[in-house]
């Protein structure tokens, strides 16, 4: 782990010990205990449609015909293993995307599943960037007013930031010509080919493989609402939704920090203070939800690193540059990345 990665998580440890010094922590204590066993099953189940829907997503990035022959159960599994490794490794979103192929076995060629993890990678940001656009026009200004003056201006730039940030991308793919900074990755333009063929072919695929994985993103603003029921705080589904999209804002500018470590209970502490509740509250809601996320992605990383000892290729390796090191060397062994 390198010295900014390491910097990092301890500013994120020494984050979450400030909030607990700041707030009594018998008091967040109890409200994250009123949720109970059953409550925590409850949330971690939940999470299932989630995952479903992302699959679904995944599956539209796929052409028709090889969609066919991926079974929806290996897909909810390939996502499942690459969360897992996105979340536990600072690899700001990216090397997780690289194991999913290889948890879909032989069910269609190489080209195809390398080419579908790029599509519905651009997807899923492209989902959550119109998640969060929408939400900051119609629910936050229309409904709650939450934000006013510089923080709804910085907020509504931030989520036009990332719409044009997808907008880009999906030009660079859509283009002809290749731009010259993507010139020198010579093995990614057979890719890049290949994924230019799918924008054209097949744009309804993808706006289905847009709003599944928008749904997806939706789908934590019901899971909100769970939370707050089993922590016996009354939150309106309009305001549950808006802390969604809020929380999904703080998210995606702070993609880096690995495991959301810190950014998850500050941001939530915020959020709630925001809506008038106790900042406590939303600590403990915070808590909650990183402890479910930290349950699915250690299942998921567990997936990948199953997938490894079984000798089984878990990377795009065609992707990478020629003279590239291995990419074994890239992708973090299941046992070190466990002990860091």
């Amino acid at each position: 782990m390198k010295t900014l990665e390491r910097l990092i998580l301890l500013a994120g440890v020494a984050t979450i010990l400030l909030l607990l010094w700041h707030f009594n922590p018998r008091q967040v204590w109890g409200m994250v205990s009123r949720v109970g066993i059953w409550g925590l099953l409850a949330i971690l189940s939940f999470q299932i449609c989630d995952h479903t829907l992302n699959a679904l997503g995944w599956r539209m990035a796929f052409p028709r015909e090889d969609a066919r022959g991926v079974p929806l159960w290996l897909l909810i599994k390939g996502r499942l293993a690459g969360d897992g490794v996105n979340y536990l490794t600072p690899s700001g979103q990216i090397v997780g995307e690289l194991v999913r192929p290889g948890m879909l076995g032989k069910t269609a060629s190489e080209h195809a599943k390398n080419s579908s993890v790029v599509i519905a990678k651009l997807a899923q940001t492209m989902g959550q960037a119109l998640f969060i656009l929408l939400g900051l026009l119609f629910v936050l200004q229309g409904k709650l007013d939450f934000l006013k003056g510089r923080e709804r201006d910085a907020a509504l730039a931030v989520g036009l930031a990332l719409f044009c940030l997808v907008g880009a991308g999906l030009w660079c793919l859509a283009c002809e010509k290749t731009p010259r900074w993507l010139a020198r990755f010579r093995k990614l333009e057979g890719l890049r080919s290949q994924s230019r063929s799918y924008l054209r072919e097949h744009p309804g695929r993808y706006l289905a493989s847009v709003l599944f994985f928008m749904a997806g993103y939706g789908w934590g603003g019901l899971e909100t609402l769970l939370i707050c029921h089993f922590m016996r705080v009354s939150v309106g589904v309009v305001t549950a939704f808006a802390m969604e999209i809020l929380s999904n804002l703080v998210d995606a500018v702070m993609f880096m920090v690995p495991a959301k470590m810190g950014t998850q209970e500050a941001g939530k502490t915020a959020i709630f203070r925001g809506f008038g509740y106790p900042g406590s509250v939303g600590l403990a809601f915070g808590l909650i939800r990183h402890l479910r996320e930290f349950a699915w992605a250690s299942a998921g990383f567990s997936l990948y690193a199953a997938n490894r000892r079984a000798g089984k290729d878990s990377s795009i390796s065609s992707l990478l540059p020629q003279d590239d090191a291995a990419l074994p060397q890239r992708l973090p062994d299941p046992g070190t990345e466990q002990a860091a």
